[in-house]
């Protein structure tokens, strides 16, 4: 499937989403809540999104990685390929919700709403970075099942460890993609910290490809 064909689908896909969610608000589903939450991150979003990162993944193989040459140029074109690809994925979805909450006259959702596209924003980068660091592994399964691993990864965080910690140990203890939904400020400088240390670990693994 082309990128654009992609696109298209995901577009499809959220905007029947947004519909869904329509006919569930006079049933107590408030608008805004059924798209920012963990469950929905994990299994309605991120989900579709790798897909979309592994379609951006195939433009790259080995003949083009020998016609560009450059190491730190391959790392640079194959990063800004997945961030874009994440960057109109998460845009696509804020504007559905900026549309239905302006057609139910929501108030005051603007401050809410650009705070959690930041956060799903942040979430996806780094989602891509821990990826791309392990599809040069030397190991074949993670570096076959690399999207895969991480996916799981994020889920059994987000939706298992974290809360189990929480109810056990009455710790708030986020590790990396649970930052995404940990509140306060703070969760920022973790998720902008991880990310420049992921994108620092990509250039070190970057130098030591073998491309040939």
């Amino acid at each position: 499937m082309h990128r654009f064909a992609f696109n298209c689908a995901f577009t499809i896909y959220i905007a029947i989403s947004g519909v869904i969610f329509l006919y569930r608000i006079p049933y107590g589903n408030k608008w805004l809540d059924q798209w920012i939450f963990d469950k929905f991150f994990v299994f309605q979003f991120m989900s579709v999104i790798t897909i979309g990162l592994a379609i951006a993944g195939s433009y790259f193989n080995n003949l083009s990685y020998i016609r560009i040459g450059n190491r730190r140029t391959i790392l640079r074109r194959e990063l800004l390929g997945y961030y874009t690809q994440g960057f109109i994925c998460v845009t696509i979805m804020f504007l559905f919700i900026v549309c239905g909450a302006l057609s139910l006259r929501e108030i005051n959702f603007i401050p809410h709403l650009t705070n959690w596209y930041f956060r799903y924003l942040l979430g996806i980068i780094l989602f891509i970075n821990v990826m791309s660091c392990l599809k040069w592994s030397s190991n074949l399964i993670v570096r076959r099942y690399c999207t895969l691993i991480v996916f799981i990864w994020m889920a059994l965080e987000i939706l298992m460890l974290r809360p189990y910690i929480k109810n056990f140990y009455s710790l708030d203890v986020s590790f990396l993609f649970s930052w995404v939904f940990h509140r306060g400020a703070e969760s920022y400088y973790w998720l902008l910290g991880l990310i420049f240390i992921t994108t620092l670990l990509n250039i070190k693994i970057s130098d030591k490809r073998d491309f040939i």
